[in-house]
């Protein structure tokens, strides 16, 4: 059950920080010889509870993480002292679980075993709802949406579309959530940096396209402070100077600075890199506010970037590259 103390959940979770990989230990498992030797270094630190690399391959490491992942969002949900606005940072989960069913009854195949625990609408709910097209009980956003996707699908399969339309939704109830609760903390912070930033992406990805503004406009998201006709205006902005075109509100800075960044380069991994650097710096922002979600949404959040860390650490080993990890919470 979620707690209502700040002060318990908090207490709860400092613990649980000293219980992750450090950044030292990161590295060590990045820098080992082989595959093998890096999954050895990894279970020596405790990671997937009393395992040894005796009981299980390099190939099951991916089953290992996201168990790890799924028991941090099980104990999060436990301890949270505002479940509602927690839920909010777990609807990713759920919208690659309702992607993944749709494309798996599309394909007529069982839905395979990517599905994740650990998001508001357990995986049955999903795979009845989704079987039986039946969206009643669930959030408005989100039954709009797949009714609306419902009847697309009667005319034309497009992946892309639906991928937007349950993205669209996402950030709908997110802001339905938010302007419910009068919440103006880090979470509506958080929430309104990723759209701006997911937005300017899909403005620059549209361009690259040669789309029209039409096109984009049903990809932009809601939530952001960066207003929806300055994207589309943006269509017709020269690459040069797009990034002061979308320099409002207020990380419309660090959005320019990554456009001018990515125009320089034309590397554009640019754009998702230093969305990710700032959602961090969001989090770091409040990692010692004792009396908010801050510290409780940090270390669910730092769960994740370790996870990701891991997956590219034994994925660049197997495929015999360089692993270039990504940002982590600290």
């Amino acid at each position: 059950m979620p707690q209502a103390s700040y002060e318990y959940a908090v207490g709860r979770v400092s613990v649980l920080f000293t219980k992750m990989l450090d950044a030292s230990q990161i590295r060590r498992i990045s820098e080992a010889a082989s595959e093998a030797e890096a999954l050895a270094l990894l279970l020596e630190t405790g990671y997937g509870g009393n395992l040894s690399a005796g009981q299980i391959n390099t190939q099951e490491i991916d089953y290992v993480i996201r168990a790890q992942l799924q028991i941090s969002r099980q104990k999060i949900w436990e301890l949270t002292p505002a479940p509602e606005l927690t839920s909010l940072f777990l609807l990713q989960v759920d919208v690659h679980n309702i992607k993944t069913l749709l494309k798996a009854r599309l394909l007529g195949v069982d839905a395979p075993d990517v599905l994740i625990e650990g998001g508001i609408f357990p995986l049955d709910f999903l795979h009845d709802a989704i079987t039986n097209k039946y969206y009643g009980d669930m959030p408005s956003a989100f039954r709009v949406a797949m009714d609306k996707i419902e009847v697309e699908l009667q005319h034309n399969v497009d992946p892309l579309r639906f991928s937007a339309e349950l993205d669209g939704a996402m950030f709908k109830h997110i802001k339905t959530v938010l302007d419910e609760k009068h919440d103006n903390s880090f979470v509506r912070e958080y929430f309104g940096l990723m759209a701006d930033f997911q937005n300017a992406r899909s403005v620059v990805r549209s361009r690259l396209l040669h789309w029209e503004a039409d096109k984009l406009k049903p990809l932009l998201l809601e939530c952001g402070d960066i207003e929806h006709s300055l994207f589309l205006e943006a269509m017709e902005t020269p690459f040069e100077q797009l990034g002061a075109k979308l320099n409002h509100g207020k990380h419309g800075k660090v959005i320019s600075q990554t456009i001018e960044e990515y125009v320089s380069t034309k590397d554009p991994s640019v754009l998702k890199r230093k969305m990710e650097t700032a959602l961090m710096n969001v989090l770091r922002g409040v990692k010692w506010d004792t009396f908010t979600l801050g510290p409780i949404i940090g270390y669910l959040m730092a769960r994740e970037a370790e996870a990701k860390a891991l997956r590219v650490i034994f994925g660049a080993k197997r495929g015999g590259f360089e692993a270039e990890l990504p940002e982590l919470y600290a």
